[in-house]
């Protein structure tokens, strides 16, 4: 029986992301925006810059700020 699929929105409110989790990245890249504007804008900036050549580094980057500030969420 298939795991019912992840959402951003639910990770969000779980106070959890993994970027190295290939289904938590899938969810990233369905949703759509988000409510809170800093984690939109993190949420962009992580997907800006998947696939584009030469910018692996930056990309990972972003990917675990967005991670990072999921997180902090749940210290508020």
């Amino acid at each position: 029986m298939p795991r019912k699929r992840l959402t951003l929105p639910q990770l969000v409110a779980e106070h959890r992301f993994d970027p190295g989790n290939h289904r938590h990245r899938r969810a990233l890249d369905e949703s759509g925006p988000l409510e809170d504007p800093e984690l939109e804008r993190a949420r962009q900036n992580a997907l800006s810059l998947r696939g584009v050549s030469g910018a692996k580094t930056r990309a990972a980057e972003n990917l675990e700020e967005f991670a990072r500030l999921v997180a902090d969420r749940s210290k508020r």
